[in-house]
């Protein structure tokens, strides 16, 4: 584990074997056991997530935002935001 508490979270292959690295050794290890626990446990799969909603959200709105004073880009880029959620909302 690193100094500021972060751990990487690399998803091995599903052949991969125990090899004396004791951080590695530990990922495969929990792979094995089960490998949707393991992505739960690590939230494996947040990142496709975050990168669906911003390609979702260019797609309907555009990459540029058309207002020009710092407080009206705030206001739309809240806006459109607020659309995203309202719409992945009512889809669960």
């Amino acid at each position: 584990m690193h100094a500021n508490g972060i751990e990487p979270c690399v998803k091995v292959r599903s052949n991969a074997e125990v090899s004396g690295n004791t951080l590695r050794d530990r990922v495969v290890s929990a792979y094995k056991k089960g490998k949707s626990a393991w992505k739960r446990a690590n939230g494996y799969g947040k990142r496709w997530f975050v990168e669906s909603y911003f390609s979702v959200s260019k797609r309907w709105f555009g990459e540029y935002v058309s207002s020009v004073r710092f407080e009206n880009i705030r206001f739309e880029v809240v806006f459109k935001v607020w659309i995203l959620n309202l719409f992945f909302g009512m889809m669960n």
